[in-house]
C-alpha cells in the first residue's frame, strides 16, 4: 500500500471494508491508498476478492441506485401535484380578494357619496378641520 507497510488498524479497517462490500477504489479512498496497493494488500493477505463478487456487487449498487431513483421520482411526481393543488388554492383565494377589494371599493363609495349628501360642509372644509369632523361623525356612528 504506497511503499509503506499497513497497521494492524489498517488490516482490520480493511476487512471490514470488504465485508460491508466496498470496492477497491472506495477502500483506497477511505484508507488514503492507491488501488494497486489495495489490491496487493488484499492478495498477500489472502484478502482477495474474485472480480464476480466485485461485479456483483456492483449490480447490487447499481439496482439500490435505481430503487431510490424510482422512489425519488414517485416523490417528484407527488410534489408536482400538491404545488398545482397550492397553485389553483392560491388563484381562487386572489380571485376572492379581488372580488373583496372591488366590492369594498363600491361599498366606500357609495358610503361617501351618501355621507357628501348628508353633510356637504365636511367636503368644504380643508385640512385639519375635515379630518377632526370626520373622526367625530366616524365616533358618533360607531357609539350609537
Amino acid at each position: 500500500m504506497g511503499g509503506r507497510r499497513s497497521t494492524k488498524q489498517e488490516l482490520i479497517q480493511l476487512e471490514a471494508f470488504i465485508e460491508e462490500g466496498l470496492t477497491t477504489r472506495q477502500i483506497a479512498e477511505k484508507l488514503g491508498r492507491s488501488e494497486a496497493g489495495i489490491r496487493n494488500l488484499c492478495y498477500r493477505k489472502k484478502l482477495v476478492r474474485k472480480a464476480e463478487d466485485e461485479t456483483k456487487l456492483l449490480f447490487k449498487q447499481r439496482d439500490q441506485l435505481r430503487e431510490i431513483v424510482t422512489t425519488l421520482q414517485g416523490k417528484k411526481i407527488l410534489l408536482n401535484q400538491e404545488v398545482d393543488g397550492l397553485r389553483k388554492k392560491k388563484e381562487k383565494l386572489e380571485s376572492i380578494i379581488y372580488f373583496d377589494k372591488n366590492l369594498l371599493q363600491k361599498t366606500l363609495s357609495q358610503a361617501l357619496v351618501h355621507l357628501k349628501q348628508k353633510k356637504p360642509d365636511l367636503f368644504i372644509l380643508t385640512g385639519q378641520d375635515q379630518i377632526v369632523s370626520i373622526i367625530r361623525l366616524f365616533q358618533n356612528v360607531i357609539t350609537n
